[in-house]
């Protein structure tokens, strides 16, 4: 959320709590910027769509520019203005009576008077070029985290990216967070993600969409890719966290899998600790025993097949059980992947480490 002033919030939090739920929101890119003799904004025309809607803005009408900054009113309004370039986002809250504007074109358009207009996306023409010399703009924006969305010159997506950041930006209700590591700790947990960076090469997955559009055309649905870190569960010297990837399973088609890597880490001094370091025994008996331990893996093949696909990465701890995920085409004849999970009520002795075994969820 963008700072402007304490004022501006105070008074859009009582606009908030005093508005109807009829309240008219509007969104789309920028297609017409219209200001008095004086220069001054008077109304923004959106389209989404191909429908043209108009933001009527009058002195009331509060402002969020894309950047984050602590901002006095003229500033909010000068960086705000920098950002009204054609094909960007916007979205704005606005009052239900419907009015009418005329654009530069002569064509008249529903309008309502803005309560608070804010920038989602600043558009970056010819960003890019794909293999074949096609050229690709993206979106920039911030509707959950960082996003951007590579599309076509034509407005046809191809493909979203998610980043919600680091573990500093994720709480999971009675789950210990980010904030209850020493400060050591955070320092060096934060470095390690921040080292980890993306776990999936950007660009191959955009050719790969743009190839699925190529073959599938009016069929193609964007794809998405999203990547987060999460804490998963923890202890008095542990704290435990997922790093969730989500990518397409077949591009353009609307179908995504789940990758997530464990991490653990020493909660006061933010070591990171390999997984195969929290079993008490052995990787060559943790990869035998892991899948038969968890119970409805009954066919002798497919064990041996998780024993050798198994890595240290996969095992995720939660407060009642530590898991595994096998992404698709890890395992012959699972096209879909496969999930196992071992309660530690039912691990046997001396298989796990005492210190490493999560406390059971918090009431």
């Amino acid at each position: 959320m963008k700072r402007i002033l304490a004022l501006a919030l105070t008074v859009l939090l009582a606009l908030g709590l005093t508005a109807c739920q009829d309240d008219k929101h509007v969104s789309g890119a920028l297609a017409e910027v219209q200001t008095d003799e004086n220069g001054d904004l008077t109304a923004l025309v959106l389209e989404r769509d191909g429908k043209r809607t108009g933001v009527l803005l009058a002195e009331g009408t509060y402002v969020w520019p894309r950047e984050e900054g602590s901002w006095t009113w003229e500033e909010a309004m000068e960086a705000f203005r920098k950002d009204l370039q054609p094909g960007n986002e916007l979205s704005a809250r606005c009052y239900p009576r419907r009015e009418k504007l005329e654009t530069a074109e002569g064509e008249s358009v529903p309008a309502y008077w803005g309560q608070s207009v804010h920038i989602d996306g600043i558009l970056e023409r010819n960003a890019l070029t794909l293999r074949d010399g096609t050229a690709v703009d993206v979106m920039e924006g911030d509707y959950y985290g960082d996003e951007r969305t590579y599309r076509l010159p034509d407005g046809t997506e191809l493909l979203r990216v998610s980043d919600n950041g680091g573990p500093e930006n994720h709480y999971v209700m009675s789950i210990e967070s980010f904030d209850d590591l020493s400060e050591a700790a955070k320092k060096k947990v934060r470095a390690y993600y921040e080292a980890q960076g993306p776990l999936f090469d950007e660009r191959e997955e955009l050719e790969k969409s743009y190839a699925a559009y190529r073959k599938l055309g009016e069929e193609f649905s964007c794809d998405w890719v999203q990547q987060d870190v999460t804490p998963t569960a923890s202890n008095d010297k542990m704290m435990y966290f997922v790093s969730s990837l989500t990518l397409p399973q077949e591009h353009g088609g609307r179908i995504s899998y789940e990758r997530q890597y464990g991490g653990a880490f020493d909660r006061e001094t933010g070591e990171r600790i390999d997984n195969w370091d929290l079993f008490a025994a052995s990787e060559e008996e943790v990869r035998r025993r892991f899948p038969e331990l968890c119970g409805w893996v009954d066919d002798p093949e497919l064990r041996r097949a998780m024993s050798e696909a198994l890595k240290g990465d996969m095992f995720v701890f939660f407060p009642e059980h530590v898991s595994v995920d096998f992404p698709p085409g890890t395992l012959p004849g699972e096209e879909n992947g496969y999930f196992i999970s071992l309660d530690y009520k039912d691990a046997p002795e001396g298989f796990l480490q005492p210190w490493a075994v999560p406390k059971e969820r918090m009431p």
